[in-house]
């Protein structure tokens, strides 16, 4: 008989469903009613599963703690391959979500932080209909939106109480000029290079190490030019390069204590941007750009310290928006174009880069390289706020 044991990490939740009810339609009224559905949302395979009574029953009645023996072994084999029961047998796909419920337990996950990250990791998805590339909102469509939803709230906000105006102060200097013209980038130069010193001028000085404290031990922090939660800075830089001077287009980890690019697989240059723009689903405008940087956190590096802490995640994502922030500033003193999206496939660059999404896993992507001489249609003109 099968041994069967709860996962630790499952969610469970209840949604309603509205449709007509058909017996009072055939009596000439119309009415809605709500059909209930249990779900549970499966950490372990990335999916939503439903459920029926007997199968919450079968699995509510199932340890996390111990195995057990089943009564229904079917049925449990059945829930334990959509990853809401463990079942103890030598199967391959079954030993492997064992493994993964092992892991989530041992990196430290906090549950409700696992249940956010792994809901919003996407496979697959692509912002292009019909194959076309991205278009910006055409006046008749932002009206229609409008029309839809209303008008946003305002662009200022302002409470009631004592008003202390400041003076204006107007700062000088390299520093306040590169704040001003930081901004996004959608329009690359296809027809140049990146030279392989600038590539290594923004590695160095947005991902690279620049010092270290020892606490304890081999125990120590490290200091980066953005900021990090305990100094631990467990966010590590994978670059896509598509066009960089004397290095072939592939994927890549960069070691910021080497200073050096560790090849991960060469890529022809063709399908190099092709797997650019599926990453960041379908935004070509991004995948233009000579050099894509996956940032991915090291989770077990971050949990070590915050163990099932439910800010964990939270410093984490942090940690990628200050490096994309400092991206943006280096890459615009160095006149190159930069970004940064969150809407990425994570599990597809996760699987690219051989990271097994539990234990170091992507957060977020940036890019830079040399900007087009015509800004992208997405690009929105500033003017000067008075």
């Amino acid at each position: 008989m099968a041994r069967i044991r709860r996962p630790r990490y499952l969610c469970f939740f209840c949604e309603d469903f509205p449709f007509l009810d058909i017996d009072q339609l055939l009596r000439g009224q119309l009415e809605q009613i709500a059909a209930r559905q249990l779900a549970a949302f499966s950490i372990l395979c990335g999916e939503t599963v439903e459920l029926s009574p007997e199968d919450l029953e079968l699995v509510l009645a199932t340890p996390s703690s111990e195995w057990v023996e089943s009564s229904d072994e079917v049925r449990a084999r059945a829930l334990a391959r959509q990853g809401v029961l463990l079942i103890d047998e030598d199967d391959e796909e079954l030993a492997e979500l064992r493994r993964r419920d092992e892991r989530l337990t041992e990196l430290n996950w906090n549950l409700e932080s696992a249940v956010y990250h792994f809901v919003a990791r996407w496979r697959g998805v692509d912002l292009r209909e019909n194959g076309a590339d991205l278009e910006p909102p055409s006046s008749q469509a932002v009206r229609d939106f409008v029309d839809a939803f209303g008008a946003p709230p305002p662009a200022f906000y302002a409470v009631e109480g004592d008003r202390v105006e400041l003076p204006t102060v107007t700062r000088d200097g390299q520093l306040y000029d590169v704040l001003l013209r930081r901004r996004t980038a959608r329009s690359f130069d296809l027809a140049r290079d990146l030279p392989l010193e600038e590539l290594a001028g923004v590695l160095r000085y947005v991902f690279g190490y620049h010092g270290f404290a020892r606490l304890l031990g081999e125990i120590t922090t490290l200091k980066r030019t953005s900021p990090s939660a305990g100094g631990f800075h467990p966010v590590e830089a994978y670059p896509l390069l598509l066009r960089v001077e004397g290095v072939e287009p592939g994927l890549y980890h960069y070691n910021g204590r080497d200073h050096a690019l560790e090849r991960i697989a060469a890529l022809d240059p063709g399908d190099a941007r092709e797997l650019a723009a599926e990453l960041v689903c379908g935004q070509t405008y991004f995948a233009d750009a000579h050099v894509l940087v996956a940032l991915a956190a090291r989770f077990d590096r971050a949990f070590w310290k915050y163990r099932n802490h439910p800010k964990a995640l939270a410093a984490l994502l942090m940690d990628a928006a200050h490096l994309s922030q400092t991206l943006y500033l280096v890459c615009t003193e160095m006149e190159l174009g930069a970004f940064v999206t969150a809407a990425v496939n994570n599990a597809d660059i996760d699987e690219r880069f051989g990271l097994d999404g539990f234990q170091e896993g992507v957060l977020a992507v940036c890019g830079f390289g040399k900007p087009a001489a015509h800004p992208s249609a997405f690009d929105p003109t500033f003017e000067p706020l008075p």
